[in-house]
């Protein structure tokens, strides 16, 4: 039987709007590399004399998954450093201004600095003072007027100490911006997909009367691995990748669905319609790895769909073999799954690395499919004839 694999989340293919940003933080997980690591290491334990005939499926979701909206324009101007004071409506002189000095001053100081900034700028004499002064000088008299009132609020800033203050912390928070925007940037361009992702998925799952879109493309690739149509050895297994939210999907298409794989197995689907392509129901899968997934934690938050709980109530055997949960505790988008869904049985890998590479290092380390293919091995070996 073929080897499916099923990606996470933040997963766009080329021509997606999202791809760009969604490469720069998972270049290497992309479905190439997980092919080429399954054909040459994965594919030779399930048969040895052909590896090149077994088939590898990968059930891609990214095109369901979270879709970036245009910004909505609100009509409002947009404040510019450059922008002269007494050209901006109140509330964005009073938000420039409060972040200019929160940048400039240490937290203990932004109380002061904000009943300042709110006094002057609600006072309708400043506007017309404002006006009253050329474009070059408006900053200056401003600014300075709001320090005479902080001094009013907090008398201990006295001017040269507040202007040494206010210098040392500001080239301090200029440095911390610097470093972190870079950290962050990464994360600020993707962020959005990759939780978008989750909610898109958890908020069309479906019913277990009626799958959601992307539980159907989970479904109907596991009933195509097991089609009569696709070669396979005597006694091959069916075999499952997954991948950080990809394991959420799996174990909801293995233990979700019942009612609507026995209506289909009858040959009717959920909303009473003839079936089509599905009339053997949820096949079994022999073989499931579930790598840099959050198999326990959706466990303990009780976000499956199946309400039973998975510590207790394993996956039906008739629909699976071997759980093996690939995690690392050095990957913190990773959970354990012993003892929290019953029939999981953990390997830390404790990759080396940021938390970025950790997360990605299953589907790029030869290391990682040299071990998959040993345990497939294991417990997926068909009896020797005597």
């Amino acid at each position: 039987m073929p080897i499916v694999y099923v990606h996470g989340v933040g997963v766009r293919d080329p021509g997606d709007p999202d791809y760009a940003a969604a490469q720069r933080l998972t270049q290497g997980a992309d479905w190439a590399e997980v092919e080429a690591g399954l054909r040459e290491h994965v594919a030779p334990a399930l048969r040895p004399k052909k590896p090149e005939r077994v088939e590898l499926l990968r059930v891609y979701w990214g095109d369901l998954g979270a879709q970036d909206e245009d910004p909505v324009d609100t009509g409002l101007p947009e404040f510019t450093p450059a922008a002269v004071p007494a050209s901006l409506a109140v509330d964005q002189l009073g938000e420039s201004l409060q972040r200019k000095l929160f940048d400039e001053f240490p937290p203990s100081a932004w109380p002061a600095a904000v009943r300042a900034v709110w006094e002057v700028v609600q006072d309708s004499a400043t506007h017309a003072q404002l006006a009253a002064r050329t474009p070059r000088r408006q900053t200056t008299w401003l600014e300075k007027r709001v320090r005479t009132r902080m001094h009013k609020y907090e008398p201990e800033l006295g001017q040269r100490v507040a202007g040494l203050v206010a210098d040392w912390t500001a080239r301090r928070r200029h440095t911390v911006r610097l470093t972190m925007g870079e950290v962050r940037r990464p994360f600020n361009e993707v962020l959005p997909t990759f939780v978008g992702d989750v909610l898109s998925y958890l908020d069309g799952r479906g019913t277990s009367q009626q799958p959601g879109p992307i539980a159907r493309r989970v479904i109907d690739a596991l009933q195509a691995a097991a089609s009569p149509d696709v070669e396979r050895a005597p006694g091959e297994p069916l075999v499952v990748l997954s991948h950080s939210m990809g394991g959420q999907l799996v174990y909801d298409a293995l233990t979700g669905f019942e009612p609507w794989a026995r209506e289909a197995a009858s040959g009717r689907s959920g909303d009473g319609s003839a079936s089509t392509g599905r009339e053997g129901g949820i096949p079994r899968v022999d073989f499931w790895c579930a790598s840099a997934g959050q198999l326990g934690l959706f466990a303990e938050l009780g976000m499956f769909l199946r309400r039973e709980s998975p510590a207790r109530v394993p996956v039906p055997v008739e629909r699976l073999g071997y759980l093996w949960n690939a995690w690392s505790s050095t990957d913190v988008l990773s959970f354990p799954a012993e003892g929290r869904v019953a029939g999981a049985h953990d390997a830390d890998f404790a990759w080396p690395g940021n938390p970025a590479t950790t997360h990605l290092a299953y589907l790029r380390e030869p290391d990682f499919y040299r071990t998959l293919a040993a345990t497939v091995e294991a417990h997926c070996r068909r009896p020797r004839r005597r």
